[in-house]
């Protein structure tokens, strides 16, 4: 093999005639800027894949858009999931078929690459379960083939994935799969990948009893990670699952998968059993193992259980897991919700902390500690600053002494490990995401104090958020109530608080970067269950006006926004909901440019609100913002 590399590197050298010059993916040729390295490719696909393979990252995503830098941008670990996206557009393009056959065509390629391939199969996977059932369904049999084929099983679970999407019920799937152990080891890691909740949740009575005993022990492990993507479920799932860390049974994955269960499902007549199980087995842990994933996680998960127990066994087993290993805090962001999934961390001041940050969230967040009292300026700041980054390669930080500390931006799917000094002075500080917009919404506590224990004794953790997946066949008998006896300061006050007003138009109210919501029930024919629809599900139906598109830009920054304006010469992109986020792009300096799939709405926005509350901010749209309309009227 290495000979092989070598005399691919001589040919692409010595050979001058057989290199041809990049094409775009319209077929003219790409010329270099001036200035920079002419970029020449041999035409031998297995040179040209060997000669990208030698480039770094950065330096592959400054190459012309071509068939085999697109090919590397599918295959290559460390990408964002943008440029594959972007890739499976270019060679749709390139090759006249359509995203899916390129995306079922790069999964067959990786598989059989090892664990080098790991990541870019994950991000396929993602992107392959977003796709729309009618389209998956076009392709069963290529994704049937492409399971039967595969060695690698992430690539089977995620082909499992979308035929289960294409058919939208578990059988007759599942009875096929369950005739062979590994067949049905790869549907059931599948589940999880599936994007619709209520599909998901189908696979519950199937998946529990797994859970508890199956064939193998890597199918047992595969239901017990299934069992969080159960929603609906999670109560009885936090039973099952405190009972196999109790008795010892895959417990690394029964952690796991508990930690991922919301805090409000946690029932406290099972923490304490299962934490002092957790310090048990903790102990017996070798101290040169103490710094790995499964502890870190037990302890984590050992720490958070004590918060619901009575305040001197709570104590008592935070001290214990002190006294094991390294105290962590483990924050991660709710998918489709634009919150964390805790709302206040305890700190000791001066001391140093450690967060783990991950983000299974489709969009970008970001973790910034504020002085007390000012979240609300930092993220008016952050709204209008453009996306370009800082010396520390951090986009959306405010230059202000009031910014602690900040984190790059995480991308979605990914984990960061956070590190820093508490405060010196003891307080309640503020913990929030400065992405445009966001700060609205994703925000928490970090309270600094002198003794973490004294504090926690005095200060039991407050109730997970309740967060309910509306339907709108759930107001199927409420809708009509919108013409009378709503709460005007109510819609008002949710309209603001929501975030509403950061990207719409309400009258005078608001600004203009998403769809106006002035006669939006006239445009949708006063059909009052679809205007709710668009709130639930943001990315069902998307103007095309307000699609976001991604531009790579010759200086290495990437522009992400609406387009606004479009000539020969240049693009005007609003970037976010801010007039200074608009920018004039000149298509010179345009690399690549993709349209990216959904809405910029999260489609958890209602989350956090009861049925009257969402009836009182539907009034408040069906009323333009005026407090004289028929609505609000009382008998």
């Amino acid at each position: 093999m290495r000979i092989f590399q070598v005399l691919l590197c001589l040919f692409a050298v010595l050979c001058p005639s057989s290199p041809v010059p990049a094409q775009d993916a319209a077929g003219g040729e790409t010329k270099p800027e001036e200035g920079a390295r002419k970029f020449y490719l041999p035409a031998n696909p297995r040179a040209a894949a060997y000669m990208l393979g030698r480039l770094s990252n950065k330096e592959l995503l400054q190459a012309p858009r071509v068939e085999p830098v697109f090919i590397a941008f599918l295959e290559r670990t460390g990408l964002d999931p943008k440029y594959r996206e972007e890739a499976l557009a270019g060679l749709a393009t390139l090759r006249k078929t359509d995203r899916l056959s390129e995306l079922l065509a790069a999964l067959d390629r990786l598989d059989g690459q090892g664990t080098n391939a790991t990541a870019a199969i994950n991000d396929l996977a993602v992107l392959l379960a977003k796709s729309k059932s009618a389209d998956l369904a076009a392709k069963k049999p290529a994704l049937e083939a492409l399971i039967g084929r595969a060695e690698n099983p992430l690539v089977r679970r995620a082909a499992f994935a979308g035929l289960v999407t294409a058919d939208g019920k578990p059988n007759p799937l599942w009875d096929q799969a369950a005739r062979e152990n590994t067949r049905l080891a790869d549907l059931v890691g599948a589940v999880p990948l599936i994007v619709d909740g209520v599909l998901r949740a189908s696979f519950q009575p199937l998946i529990a009893p797994l859970a508890q005993k199956a064939a193998t022990p890597e199918l047992q492990q595969l239901a017990i990670l299934a069992l969080p993507a159960m929603k609906g479920h999670e109560g009885v799932n936090f039973t099952a699952l405190s009972g196999l860390i109790r008795a010892g049974t895959e417990r690394p994955a029964a952690v796991r998968a508990l930690l991922q269960l919301p805090r409000s499902v946690w029932q406290k007549e099972h923490v304490g059993p299962v934490a002092q199980s957790l310090v048990d087995s903790a102990a017996k842990v070798p101290a040169d193992q103490r710094t790995e994933a499964d502890f870190l996680d037990a302890v984590q998960l050992g720490n958070d259980l004590s918060l619901l127990m009575p305040a001197d066994d709570g104590r008592q087993i935070r001290k214990a897991l002190s006294e094991l290993g390294v105290r962590v805090l483990v924050l991660k962001t709710l998918p489709e919700q634009m919150f964390y999934d805790k709302t206040r961390l305890v700190v000791e001041a001066k001391k140093p902390v450690e967060i783990i940050f991950e983000n299974p969230d489709s969009m970008p967040h970001n973790f910034v500690i504020t002085a007390p009292g000012a979240r609300e300026e930092i993220g008016r700041l952050a709204d209008t600053l453009i996306p370009e980054a800082d010396e520390q390669g951090r986009l959306f930080i405010p230059k202000s002494p009031k910014v602690l500390f900040a984190s790059k931006l995480v991308d979605p799917g990914a984990r960061l490990k956070l590190n820093f000094n508490a405060p010196d002075e003891p307080g309640e500080y503020s913990y929030v995401c400065t992405f445009p917009g966001h700060w609205l919404r994703m925000f928490g506590t970090l309270v600094v104090v002198v003794d973490v224990e004294d504090y926690l004794a005095k200060n039991p953790e407050p109730d997970a958020p309740k967060l309910t997946e509306w339907k709108v066949a759930d107001f199927a008998d409420d809708l009509k109530r919108l013409d009378h006896h709503r709460a005007y300061s109510s819609g008002k006050a949710l309209f603001s608080s929501l975030g509403c007003v950061q990207c719409h138009q309400l009258g005078t109210e608001g600004a203009a970067f998403g769809p106006s919501l002035t006669g939006v029930f006239a445009r949708w024919k006063d059909d009052r269950g679809a205007v709710l629809e668009q709130i639930l599900e943001p990315s069902k139906v998307v103007d095309e006006k307000f699609r976001t598109h991604s531009f790579e830009l010759g200086d290495e920054n990437t522009a992400v926004g609406i387009v606004l304006a479009e000539d020969a010469e240049s693009v005007t992109l609003q970037t976010g909901p801010s007039v200074a986020l608009i920018q004039k792009i000149k298509k010179t300096s345009v690399r690549s440019r993709a349209i990216q799939q959904g809405s910029l709405m999260p489609a958890g926005l209602l989350s956090l609100i009861n049925k009257e509350q969402i009836l009182d901010l539907l009034a408040y749209l069906l009323a333009e913002g005026a407090v004289d309309h028929a609505a609000f009227k009382h008998d």
